[in-house]
This record gives structure tokens, C-alpha cells and sequence, in this order.
């Protein structure tokens, strides 16, 4: 009997103890939705998002032998609320005949065919130093692709011109104004009429409202870095995040997981189109083993 009498008393003691931990997780509670306000929770749960979305950039320099796409389908495919610009280069441009050859002309039509893909044909400008109509020359063949071969997904809709100048000069821009026109006014570049130019490096801010948008960094990870990585980007003149493209190669393996999510975070804040690949060889000529976590996390919100 007075064993039972000890037991009583221990139970009426552990539930008094638990009556006042509540109690005091009560209280707890209470204090923290006075001394944090909902905005600030929000902040902190906003925190863990990738930041507002932007394309992925393909310099598609791969040969379309079969299956050589593949991989760049596949993630078109299965993220269909992601925006890809591809870059199509035949031979240094269109190549030297009216269409591309048949590995060209049979792998074209399919990624043109997917909504969220936008085509676009290399074309070189030599820093504004090659004679213009050999460049007017290559836009007005891919334009002509659709028709001389006869199938409408047969096409780009828009030019990529690469080596464009850095430099400010009056008749560097009037090069870059007539060419942006041409591809503006060419029904076979449509519906788009696209334009990117790639200094590779911020240009004269005078030059970004000749073109959709501009590749302002086409560099290493390691160079990316000492240039202050995003913050580079952020104080480029008269420019808007809408008008700036990204390309950063040789990402060194170790670079995964958060560190990885957290690079491509940076990016899409301050760039709409962005390229990221661990390869330091051949980058735009093959898939990188990380190249399916890269799509992944440019589809996250």
C-alpha cells in the first residue's frame, strides 16, 4: 500500500512538470510571433528559392551525329517550363551551300519543334572587321532555310554574332545597327528576329540597345571569381538583367551540391540567359556530367 502511495505522487509530479513545459512553450511561441514579424518569416522562406527564372544559353557546337543531341532533348523535354537558346553552328556559320548537311537537317527540325526553344544561327563579325555582306550573306542563308529545304521547322529565329567589339567606335556601331535591322526585317528569321552579340566581356553600354541581348562574361570559374563573380554584372550602364547573357566554364568538380545551387542562384539574379558547365576542354562541344543538375536547378523556383 505504501509503494502505491509513492507512485501516486511521482505521476501527480510528472504531469504538474509537463502542465508547466507547455506552459512555457506557450509562452515561447507567443514571444516569437511578437519579436518576429510575418514579413520577416516570409523573408526567410523566400530565402530558399533560386531567384526569378532566366533561360539556359546552348552554344550547340556538338555535331548532330545520331544521338549527339540527345541530352540537350531530354532536358528540353522533361522541362517544359524552362526556356532554352540554342546556337547552331553549321560550319562557322550556315556553312558554304543553301542548306546544311543531312545530320543538320534531320535534328533541326525536332528541336525547333519544341515550344520553349528558341533557334539561333552563328554568325561571325571578326570584331566589326569582316566585310559586311559576306555577314549579310550568312544571315540571308539561314533565313532561306525553311524554304530551300522545304519544311518550315527547317529554321532559326534570330542570329547569334559573335566576336562583336568591346570598344566604342561611330562606325563599329552603324555596322552592328544595320546588321540588327537586317535580321529585324527577314521574314525567315521570325517569329522572333533574335539577336545576341558576344563580346565576351562587358562592351561600351552604347552597343547593348543593338542587340537582345549581349554576352557580357564568356570566361573561367576561376576568372569569374577575381573579377568579383555576380557583382560584375551589377553596375554595367544603362543595361537591365533582361538584356545580359552569362557563359562560365572550367567550374572545378568540387564546386557541387549547395555550392553549386548557390553559383547558379547568383547567376539568375543578375543574367535572363545563362551557360554553366564543369567542363574546362571542348565546353561547346559535348555535355558535361553535371550538365542535367544545371538544367534542374535553372527549373526550380
Amino acid at each position: 500500500m505504501g509503494q502505491g502511495k509513492h507512485v501516486r505522487e511521482d505521476r501527480r509530479c510528472l504531469r504538474s512538470r509537463r502542465s508547466r513545459l507547455v506552459a512555457v512553450a506557450l509562452v515561447l511561441v507567443a514571444l516569437l510571433a511578437i519579436v518576429i514579424p510575418p514579413a520577416v518569416v516570409l523573408t526567410l522562406h523566400n530565402n530558399s528559392t533560386m531567384g526569378p527564372k532566366a533561360s539556359v544559353f546552348v552554344p550547340l557546337y556538338v555535331y548532330p551525329a545520331p544521338g549527339a543531341w540527345e541530352p540537350l532533348e531530354k532536358v528540353v523535354s522533361a522541362h517544359r517550363n524552362v526556356n532554352f537558346t540554342v546556337v547552331i553552328n553549321p560550319g562557322s556559320g550556315p556553312g558554304p551551300n543553301a542548306l546544311p548537311d543531312a545530320n543538320y537537317t534531320r535534328e533541326i527540325p525536332k528541336l525547333a519543334s519544341y515550344g520553349n526553344v528558341r533557334l539561333l544561327g552563328y554568325v561571325a563579325t571578326t570584331y566589326a572587321q569582316r566585310n559586311i555582306s559576306l555577314v549579310r550573306r550568312d544571315i540571308e542563308t539561314y533565313a532561306a532555310w525553311p524554304t530551300n529545304g522545304s519544311n518550315p521547322d527547317l529554321a532559326v529565329r534570330g542570329i547569334f554574332f559573335d566576336e562583336t567589339p568591346q570598344q566604342y567606335d561611330d562606325s563599329t556601331l552603324a555596322y552592328l545597327q544595320e546588321l540588327t535591322a537586317l535580321v529585324k526585317t527577314t521574314s525567315g528569321l521570325g517569329p522572333d528576329h533574335f539577336v545576341v552579340h558576344n563580346p565576351g566581356v562587358i562592351p561600351d553600354s552604347r552597343y547593348l540597345p543593338t542587340a537582345d541581348s549581349t554576352v557580357v562574361f564568356e570566361a573561367t570559374y576561376d576568372t569569374f571569381l577575381e573579377r568579383q563573380g555576380a557583382r560584375l554584372f551589377e553596375n554595367i550602364p544603362n543595361s537591365t538583367r533582361s538584356q545580359l547573357c552569362a557563359v562560365l566554364h572550367s567550374v572545378p568538380d568540387s564546386v557541387d551540391g549547395h555550392q553549386f545551387r548557390d553559383l547558379v542562384k547568383q547567376m539568375r539574379k543578375v543574367a535572363d540567359e545563362i551557360f554553366i558547365t564543369h567542363l574546362s576542354t571542348d565546353y561547346y562541344a559535348s555535355f558535361g556530367g553535371q550538365w542535367q543538375e544545371f538544367v534542374d536547378l535553372m527549373a526550380k523556383s
